[in-house]
């Protein structure tokens, strides 16, 4: 019994090889056509395959006849005809190996396929018959190949679909769509372009024409092709992006014959009904089908150059490497493509939500939609399905989510759920300038799924271009919703009882505190003040990166008080207080909802900036979070002040631990040891004594190494990045950077978290905090303590080697499942 059998074009390329000794243009002769693409593709994959079509009787049907039989094909479908000769095809490649083509096909032999010549006994008795449009643009082929298809859909076979579509072969443009419709009736896996999605759909949404599409004929399986971004899929239960594999294209000939054979390979060999494909499976399927495609892309010819099962699997065995290289084994990171501000931070029935700023189509910012992930102890992340996709209303940028315990939204049907609310982003069709207003979105079933709300926006500013980033709370108080939204230079304060209908309450900030840039991400909270029984408001504020600032974007925050309507800060206008003095933490925010016997309020950032957010080297993804931090005030001879600490659940990843006490470090006798995990905590209290400075140095197995030092003289805290690694990709990364941290009793306390792609410094229990991303060329290896002149006791240091969180093994698991009302 055949696995496979494909009908269709069968032709010779004839493809660019390298000019005459006097300049003129030269082809190489390499056997093609779609469809015998797939079947050959899906033959060295070890398939059992045949193909039906029909060839001249010439030297190139020959040759054609010839190749497809040492590739494994069955070819006992396939004849010859002495009406017309071989179809052939010349292709024309561009620089970066994208073709033309030019066809002499008038008419070529593969028209001429009758329904006679279809053996319809064994399509009747085969897994899945493949088919194409291009052996429908004239007749008698276009009659055996509708005839092949309706037999193997009686007979219950699958069928594959590709378009493939060559408007210079077809006679008209309608005559084109109206036989490329008639094969959508049948398909149960198609694979389209995203041009000829939309000029099938007329539709330029890659989601939404694929929707169209599957709502119109029922299809099980949608692919839209990307080149090398990959590809989009659409299954009935769920649908999402899968990226692509970066390579050194010569001929994107066969890409996409390729990218369907392995994919119908990897649909077969699991052996189970389409409707039933999970997730997983999906994503696996087209990861081994985007690296077949990228595999044919670096050599000539089609047919002749599909890959095998072991070239697959080397070349994506070789991209998990190189992705991983700096992926963090306790920070969050996305699946794959692009991260920034954490979004939507709430607790709910025993689960921390954090949603964030995900592109799913790039590693650079692009259209914004809500990625998604769950955990019930805010370390161990599971990567759930995008939770909100741009729509009508624009992109999707940042927002929050809070419990609406008694349903006063409405949206509950008396019972309670989760409410996001969140910045829609366009552009205004009136004036064409870039519009913001706010939005709602509700999920019933613990945020696995998500509604958008009927009547948004429910919040709009017309006069406000930068209008963003809504922060809700509970105000008990004055029993009403409260949002804190930023606009460009400073906050603004609505009220509401219902969260649908707002009003203006106050404002702040014009004129207070930094304004390096344009402001971003406020939250806005209580605390307790040490345990005097006071407490203090707080509210943060990111500020966007300003060229003329090297430090670029950051993020400040102000103690005062807030009487309902608005923030009174208890500063000088001109008082500024960072949260972090590293280079690498921006649009922080709080998890709304934590229980009250809990007693914490928790942040988490962005850790990343806006000086080379989109240009940091890793590959398939891009951007990652810092360590969640519990936040606290304490009074300091300055004021009341903002204390963090890492959560206290990041202790279950400690595994081995070392400790020395008593340790005296002088320039001859500096502490160094040898580690053999990339994953470190290091807590260090010092007695300074009588040095200069002091440097705790992680240097890896290559060149690099990561330097948190402290200077005495100055007081000052810092991080030396200027050789940690990878910093080319922009003039602002290489940088040593710090803070002012005062000694007690001659005293200081260092605690470091150690990533393959970070470090995060808090000194003194969490009075000063830097966090920086790194680079390095290699794993640390090495810990060491110096000084250049006096001497530093070491009155304790602990070093912990640190357990992986294990975040989902498929790195690209990232697909919806969305209702929109």
């Amino acid at each position: 019994m055949l696995d496979v059998i494909a009908i269709g074009e069968v032709l010779i390329d004839f493809t660019p090889a390298d000019p005459t000794a006097r300049g003129n243009e030269q082809f190489e002769c390499n056997p093609g056509g779609a469809p015998a693409n797939v079947a050959v593709s899906l033959s060295q994959l070890g398939v059992k395959t045949a193909f039906v079509s029909k060839v001249g009787e010439d030297r190139f049907g020959s040759l054609l006849h010839e190749t497809l039989l040492r590739s494994g094909v069955d070819v006992s479908g396939l004849s010859f005809t002495n009406e017309a000769n071989t179809t052939l095809a010349f292709v024309h490649l561009d620089d970066k190996g994208d073709r033309s083509f030019s066809f002499y096909r008038k008419p070529g032999a593969d028209t001429l396929l009758s329904p006679q010549d279809v053996p319809l006994d064994r399509i009747e008795s085969c897994r899945l018959f493949h088919f194409g449009s291009l052996s429908m643009t004239h007749e008698p082929a276009r009659s055996a190949t509708r005839t092949a298809v309706v037999k193997a859909k009686e007979a219950g076979a699958m069928l594959s679909y590709d378009p493939n579509i060559r408007f210079s072969l077809w006679e008209t443009t309608e005559s084109a769509k109206q036989n490329i419709l008639w094969g959508m009736k049948y398909a149960d896996i198609l694979k389209i372009s995203e041009e000829e999605l939309s000029f099938i759909t007329g539709i330029n949404d890659i989601e939404k024409g694929s929707l169209a599409l599957q709502q119109q004929f029922g299809i099980t399986v949608i692919v839209v092709t990307l080149a090398e971004k990959g590809c989009y899929y659409r299954l009935p239960a769920h649908e999402g992006y899968i990226p692509g594999f970066s390579v050194k294209a010569v001929d994107t000939t066969g890409a996409g014959d390729a990218f369907m054979g392995c994919l119908l390979f990897k649909l077969l060999e699991g052996g189970i009904p389409l409707h039933q494909i999970t997730q997983d499976q999906i994503n696996n399927a087209l990861t081994f089908a985007n690296a077949g495609g990228a595999l044919v892309t670096t050599r000539k010819g089609a047919l002749q150059s599909m890959p095998t099962t072991d070239e697959i699997n080397k070349l994506m065995e070789s991209k998990q490497l190189n992705q991983d290289s700096w992926r963090p084994g306790f920070h969050f990171s996305p699946p794959s493509h692009w991260l920034n501000d954490p979004n939507g931070l709430v607790y709910y029935e025993g689960e921390y939500h954090l949603f964030y700023q995900y592109h799913p189509f790039s590693t650079k910012w692009g259209p914004m939609h809500w990625g998604h992930a769950i955990s019930p102890d805010l370390i161990h992340w599971q990567h759930e399905p995008i939770a909100l996709f741009p729509d009508e209303h624009g992109a999707i940028f940042s927002g929050c989510c809070v419990v609406d315990w008694n349903n006063s939204s409405g949206l509950f049907n008396g019972s309670h759920g989760l409410v996001a609310i969140f910045t829609h982003a366009d552009t205004d069709p009136e004036s064409g300038q870039p519009r913001q207003r706010q939005s709602l979105a509700y999920s019933s079933d613990k945020g696995r799924t998500w509604h958008k709300y009927a009547g948004n926006p429910v919040l709009a500013e017309p006069g406000l271009i930068d209008f963003r980033d809504p922060k809700v709370f509970w105000h008990s108080k004055s029993k009403r919703w409260i949002m804190a939204i930023v606009a460009g230079d400073h906050v603004r304060f609505y009220g509401s009882e219902n969260l649908r209908e707002w009003s203006l309450t106050g404002e702040f900030g014009q004129m207070e505190g930094s304004h390096d840039g344009v402001w971003e991400c406020p939250d806005l909270f209580e605390l307790p003040i040490d345990d005097t029984g006071k407490t203090k408001w707080v509210l943060i504020i990111s500020i966007g990166d300003n060229p003329a600032c090297p430090e670029g974007s950051r993020t400040q925050y102000f103690i005062g008080d807030f009487d309902g309507q608005t923030f009174i800060n208890d500063h000088a206008a001109d008082h500024v207080m960072w949260l972090d003095y590293g280079r690498d933490n921006y649009a922080g925010v709080t998890w709304s909802d934590i229980p009250e016997q809990d007693g914490r309020r928790v942040m988490i950032g962005w850790m990343s900036n806006w000086k080379y957010a989109n240009d940091t080297p890793t590959e398939s993804w891009r951007g990652s979070m810092t360590l969640p931090r519990a936040l606290s005030l304490t009074s300091r001879e300055e004021g009341v002040v903002l204390i963090q600490m890492p959560v206290r659940e990041i202790e279950q990843l400690r595994n081995e631990s070392m400790s020395w006490s008593d340790v005296k470090v002088t320039p001859k006798t500096p502490f160094t040891r040898k580690i053999s995990h990339d994953l470190l905590e290091i807590e260090a209290d010092m007695d300074i004594g009588s040095t200069d400075e002091v440097h705790i140095i992680m240097k890896s197995t290559g060149e690099s190494e990561t330097v948190v030092g402290y200077d005495p003289v100055r007081q000052w805290l810092f991080i030396d990045r200027t050789k940690s690694g990878r910093h080319e990709f922009h003039s602002s990364f290489s940088s040593k950077h710090g803070a002012p941290m005062a000694q007690e009793n001659g005293k200081i306390k260092i605690h470091i978290w150690l990533d393959r792609n970070a470090v995060e410094v808090y000194g003194n229990e969490g009075l000063v905090v830097l966090t920086d991303q790194i680079f390095p060329d290699a794993p640390m290896d090495t810990i060491s303590i110096q000084v250049k002149s006096g001497q530093v006791i070491l009155d304790s240091l602990r070093m912990d080697t640190l357990r992986s969180i294990h975040i989902s093994k498929n790195l690209t698991e990232q697909t919806s499942r969305r209702a929109d009302v």
